[in-house]
């Protein structure tokens, strides 16, 4: 008796480990696999017939389920309404949201703001296209250089909206200042 209750208990048992036949039962396709894929991509964007944004890419994926999309060593630009170039930059990944509009970028980020005349470095960011953020976590050393001055810190935030910029934790730099006298020889 014992004996047909081990075997019930082992042939239990391996049907109940056994695998499926139909591997995608239980994972949905989608999440996983990109919806497209393109190396060496060159993509541009336009709103209204004006190019509004340049991405060129050594690996571009969407992914449908999740309006994701990645960009490996991306290269990017952005422009205004009158075509004029208000952003460049580069880094190693971009990971965004296309629904909500929210971007991180990680490693070797340079980031050059043309009207504000700020230059930003980092490893890791994040860029929120409709409060216009962009903000490191608080352990995220970032540089920042604007005209003469440039420092080191963590916890940036700056803001597109207020044009302002603040550090939460430790900060570094230098201010460089014309100290040239003028003479009025007459």
């Amino acid at each position: 008796m014992k004996k047909s209750y081990s075997f019930l208990l082992i042939i239990f048992v391996f049907f109940s480990f056994s695998c499926s036949l139909n591997y995608l039962k239980g994972e949905n396709s989608e999440d996983t696999i990109p919806e497209f894929s393109f190396k060496n991509a060159d993509y541009t964007k336009y709103e209204s017939g004006k190019k509004n944004v340049a991405l060129k890419a050594e690996q571009l994926e969407q992914y449908k389920s999740d309006n994701a999309v990645f960009a490996k060593n991306a290269e990017f630009e952005t422009f205004d309404n009158e075509g004029k170039e208000e952003t460049s930059g580069s880094c190693e990944l971009i990971a965004a949201n296309t629904k909500k509009e929210i971007y991180t970028l990680y490693g070797n980020i340079n980031i050059n703001l043309k009207k504000q005349e700020m230059e930003i470095a980092a490893d890791s960011l994040n860029f929120n296209k409709k409060t216009e953020q962009i903000t490191s976590g608080k352990s995220s050393e970032v540089q920042l250089t604007k005209k003469d001055i440039k420092m080191t810190g963590y916890g940036f935030s700056a803001s597109g909206v207020s044009k302002s910029f603040s550090f939460v934790d430790t900060v570094s730099g230098t201010i460089t200042t014309n100290d040239e006298v003028q003479s009025n020889d007459e």
